[in-house]
């Protein structure tokens, strides 16, 4: 008797920009990739950084495609996966439509007659605590199959991290590292320092979820806008091996019309170096565009300063701190002090006298979760004289500048 071989025929999928079909493809669901390009249906729509010349590459589209994932270096990945008996974070990916609140993108099997309207995220609820949990809980946590359907399947970056309701926003709560979980509270102070100097910064808060301190703060986006990223900035042009891609997304901004592009760039390089953050990547800023006209609109405000002020040091190290500072910009991994200040054009219009008492508000947002995180009283006054050694650096560096006219 002859075998009976039967194959699986490969299923076509569609990725929708809202109600707008961008490609058609075959989908691996597993793999969370596409695998083969049908047809392309909207070129206007499709995302930047997936475009080659006028047609677009499978390899780009992929890489696109799994950073609005959760990364395998996900902080308590194993732990969140087991509870949602998942064995690859690219499973979760493929989840309820791959929908996410960053953008407005999301895929569906070409029989599907499914609106954006019907499943958007923007404008349905979820299982927000069963994904929560599953994340953030140090004991016990069996989430139901429903934690499954969430924004949180495509939500990317290395800390504890999830989406939640509050009244009729959503909010994003994003954990520290232990023991100390500085990074929220430095996302509250970099907010505060932000506002007190004139930029436009997203405003954060600190509460207690799952007996651990986190950031809130508000979407930044809404049913109408998409936030793309300076990987996808920097794909219309990119810098040459040995070019320093700062300048060639500052020419990318202001050729596309953007207000301001130089201003927000200053705002974001003063406010790194007050907070000497070490995780000034290329996913974490970029430009809000309007996602029904495709129209770049303005560079999105500042986010992600939490990892800085030698938060993953050790107290001694931090204690004693007396090296130069290095920062990750772009392409650059050790931009020095000086070189960073350099880049800053308009070091006058910031006046840091206003941040006169910011040292006690650092104090104090410390001591109120004190109890939480357990960090000691000798770690906090370190902390808070590296805040003050930081503010007074930059400022000998705008007096400089004043002088030399």
């Amino acid at each position: 008797m002859p075998f009976n071989f039967s194959f699986r025929k490969p299923k076509t999928y569609l990725l929708m920009h809202k109600n707008i079909p961008v490609l058609s493809a075959e989908y691996d669901m597993d793999k969370a990739e596409f695998t083969k390009l049908l047809e392309v249906s909207n070129f206007e729509h499709v995302p930047y950084s997936a475009r080659e010349d006028n047609t677009i590459n499978l390899k780009k589209l992929n890489h696109w495609y799994r950073w609005r994932g959760i990364p395998d270096y996900r902080l308590g990945l194993d732990r969140l996966l087991n509870r949602l008996d998942i064995e690859d974070p690219r499973e979760l990916l493929s989840k309820h439509y791959a929908l996410s609140v960053s953008d407005h993108y999301w895929l569906k099997e070409e029989s599907n007659t499914k609106t954006y309207e019907d499943i958007s995220y923007f404008t349905h609820r979820f299982d927000q605590d069963g994904f929560g949990k599953a994340m953030f809980a140090l004991g016990r946590a069996e989430p139901e199959e429903s934690a499954l359907k969430t924004p949180n399947n495509t939500l990317a970056g290395y800390q504890k991290k999830a989406w939640f309701h509050k009244n009729a926003d959503l909010y994003l709560y994003k954990g520290g590292t232990f023991p100390c979980q500085l990074e929220p509270i430095h996302e509250k102070l970099a907010s505060e320092i932000g506002k007190r100097l004139g930029m436009d910064v997203i405003p954060y808060t600190t509460t207690i979820y799952e007996n651990q301190v986190v950031s809130v703060c508000k979407n930044m986006l809404d049913e109408h806008h998409d936030l793309i990223t300076a990987d996808e900035v920097l794909s219309f042009k990119k810098a040459g091996k040995d070019e320093f891609e700062y300048y060639s997304y500052v020419k990318i901004l202001e050729e596309k019309g953007i207000a301001n592009a130089q201003k927000a760039l200053d705002d974001m390089l003063v406010l790194d170096f007050i907070m000497m953050n070490t995780d000034r990547h290329n996913q974490n800023l970029g430009v809000i565009i309007n996602a029904d006209t495709m129209q770049w609109e303005k560079v999105a405000p500042i986010f992600d300063t939490g990892t800085g002020l030698a938060c993953l040091r050790a107290d001694e190290e931090v204690e004693g701190w007396t090296e130069v500072y290095n920062y990750k910009l772009f392409n650059s991994n050790k931009i020095p002090d000086n070189v960073s200040a350099y880049l800053i054009k308009d070091l006058s219009r910031y006046d840091f006298k206003s941040l006169k008492d910011i040292l006690q508000y650092y104090y104090d947002a410390m001591k109120e979760t004190q109890v939480i995180t357990g960090i000691t009283e000798r770690r906090i006054k370190s902390q808070v004289r590296l805040l003050a050694s930081r503010i007074k650096t930059i400022y000998k560096f705008q007096k400089k500048a004043a002088q030399k006219g």
